[in-house]
């Protein structure tokens, strides 16, 4: 049976837990278990999701193994498909990560795939089919985004109950009319194991720099440690706990602009490691065309709207161009803060 694993007070490893059937369908305890989500994410910003069906341990083990492929393929493939006019990004193809901080540098790799296109990338892909599966690049990837999907719809709903928001609120600007902006990430940090790539690692600030998400939830799997949480209103990053048959869902800036701060979107950050480590990541974001602005809800006259109205494009676009011209997402500090969740915008 599937399983929502709530973080513990003391942020440890321990966790309490509850079915996701309890949350995924109609259940005498599905007040409870939304209660509890509510309290995890607002309080802690993320929760652990267990044994779900439509992404079995098995079936992540063949995404890793593909990943594993795709970040062996040679340099000169990697500069093929690199950024803008793939979506490749790594020392290797002279491309490197995009700064959320500014002045840091990163040593992740990364092969992204997209439904939609955006400015800073192009849809150029490898061409390694998947040993396991004989799938290309984008056939297994599409199949991916369609099983990750099944469970973020599940979870949008959830979170329109959990703040008794008309059905619909989150749901159908995920899955109306047209694609929505998400994003999968096969993420690599390879291990210093040659003098390059120490050298590398010597230059690097982090894995990945610290930011939050742009879009409204991300779905995050890791092979091993390296992960950190800043919990909202704290001052100390929290080590991510590696479970291999469990998600970790964080909140993005949409959910926090949508509900006027009441969710903070998770600042995270990789540091440098000394093992190799991968990770599958998903951003869950709307449609392009979606406003984002505080919902009524969410707003009162002692808590007026805090956040600019904005499109989900126009979101994405800002951010992604501000990190190319070097301007960054996050404000360096101790412990720091997000610039994109609050980033103030003239007009949607």
């Amino acid at each position: 049976m599937p399983w929502l694993r709530w973080p513990s007070e003391a942020h440890s490893s321990s966790r309490g837990s509850c079915g996701t059937a309890e949350i995924m369908a109609p259940h005498p305890k599905r007040a409870v278990a939304l209660a509890q989500m509510r309290e995890a994410l607002t309080e802690r910003g993320y929760f652990y999701a267990s044994n779900v069906d439509c992404l079995p341990q098995e079936y992540i083990q063949s995404v890793y193994a593909y990943a594993g492929q795709l970040h062996a393929l040679p340099a000169q493939e990697k500069q093929r498909c690199a950024r803008p006019k793939g979506t490749y990004s790594g020392a290797d193809a002279s491309v490197n990560e995009l700064a959320y901080e500014v002045g840091s540098t990163a040593s992740v790799r990364a092969f992204d795939y997209s439904r939609v296109r955006f400015p800073t990338s192009g849809h150029v892909f490898p061409e390694a089919t998947c040993s396991e599966t004989g799938q290309t690049f984008v056939e297994l990837l599409d199949e991916l985004y369609e099983r990750q999907d099944q469970l973020a719809v599940s979870l949008m709903t959830a979170f329109e109950e959990m703040f008794a928001l008309a059905p619909g609120t989150f749901s159908n600007c995920f899955s109306g009319a047209g694609q929505d902006m998400g994003t999968i990430r096969l993420l690599h940090y390879p291990a210093a194991a040659s003098a390059e790539e120490a050298k590398r690692r010597q230059e690097a600030s982090y894995g990945i720099s610290p930011h939050t998400d742009f879009e409204a939830f991300t779905l995050m799997h890791q092979n091993a440690a390296g992960l950190q949480f800043l919990a909202p209103g704290g001052e100390e990053w929290l080590d991510a706990p590696v479970k291999s048959q469990e998600f970790v869902v964080i909140v993005g800036d949409v959910l926090e602009r949508f509900t006027n701060g009441t969710l903070k979107a998770t600042p995270h950050r990789v540091l440098q490691t000394p093992w190799e480590r991968y990770s599958i990541i998903r951003f869950n974001a709307m449609t392009p065309e979606t406003l984002i602005q505080p919902l009524p809800h969410f707003v009162s006259a002692s808590k007026p709207a805090m956040y600019t109205p904005v499109t989900m494009q126009k979101h994405m676009d800002t951010t992604l161009s501000r990190l190319e011209q070097g301007l960054g997402s996050w404000e360096k500090g101790a412990p720091g803060r997000s610039l994109s969740a609050s980033y103030v915008y003239d007009e949607p």
